[in-house]
């Protein structure tokens, strides 16, 4: 077997294992958010993260029988590639993507904190559990059958899989780098223009001024962002800028409109009224 061909076979696994992943998270959130989520961030519908550790699994610890042994060793390098990917992305990026901290499920009613026992917030002891079962289930079931359905696809056909795979997901990772990229500095732009808004306030009436056009840069983000970039905040509630944290919370406020801050008789609003004492606050700090 030629190193090429040996490459495709992985890089196909690779993006089979993704793919997989992406049901799973899908599911999963969907499940706690109560709605349909798509966990992608890429545009494509996998999740690298699942498919770099089912193939660390397989070909790390393919030969590995005993279950505990599998089970503890599985969980120590998932778990290790979730922290640094975690890590990798926010340095990339300037995002913070998952959060265990506040990984929490309502079931009939009773909330319960899956992410309690965490590093960090970056990993977990429910998510390491998981992914040690997973891991053994995906070794020691799965996998063999996945290699023996690609040894039967005929090579030439396999090379036109695996090319246009590698274009298909080449393409989506620079079309999420740019997306990225121009919502990062959307978010320069309107904390520029809020910072701007607070800094010429002297009085009370200019206050509600421009508490006025802060709402409005709001509305103007919010209907500026491409649909990628809304299903970002939609799928990842717990999805923050480090640098604009306290902004990224408002702005999923604004988003999902838990805080009505736009109505008709704003002087009998006294949720608005406090708001207006909260940007006094800020200003005179």
């Amino acid at each position: 077997m030629n190193s090429f061909f040996l490459f495709e076979r992985y890089f196909f696994w690779l993006v089979f294992y993704s793919f997989v992943g992406w049901i799973y998270e899908s599911l999963l959130e969907s499940f706690r958010q109560k709605k349909p989520v798509n966990r992608g961030f890429l545009y494509g519908p996998y999740l690298p993260i699942y498919g770099s550790g089912a193939l660390i699994d397989v070909l790390i610890l393919g030969q590995i029988k005993d279950p505990v042994l599998l089970f503890l060793l599985s969980a120590f390098l998932t778990c290790t590639l979730e922290y640094l990917a975690s890590v990798i992305l926010e340095k990339m990026f300037g995002l913070r993507w998952w959060d265990y901290n506040d990984f929490k499920f309502t079931v009939k009613g009773k909330e319960i904190d899956v992410g309690k026992f965490n590093i960090n917030g970056r990993v977990c002891l429910v998510g390491w559990i998981a992914f040690g079962t997973l891991s053994i289930v995906l070794v020691l079931l799965i996998h063999p059958i996945v290699e023996r359905m690609t040894n039967l696809i005929p090579h030439p056909a396999f090379d036109y899989i695996c090319v246009g795979l590698m274009l298909f997901v080449t393409i989506d990772i620079v079309m999420t780098i740019l997306s990225l990229t121009s919502f990062t500095e959307k978010l320069k732009s309107l904390s520029s223009t809020i910072d701007h808004f607070k800094s010429g306030i002297n009085s009370r009436m200019q206050t509600m001024a421009a508490y006025e056009k802060i709402n409005a840069a709001y509305s103007k983000f919010t209907k500026s962002l491409n649909e990628h970039q809304k299903r970002l905040i939609r799928s990842f509630p717990a999805l923050r800028w480090t640098r604009y944290r306290e902004l990224t919370d408002e702005i999923k406020k604004f988003f999902f409109h838990k805080e009505n801050k736009i109505e008709t008789e704003r002087s009998e609003n006294s949720d608005y009224m406090d708001d207006i004492e909260e940007i006094d606050d800020a200003v005179n700090e």
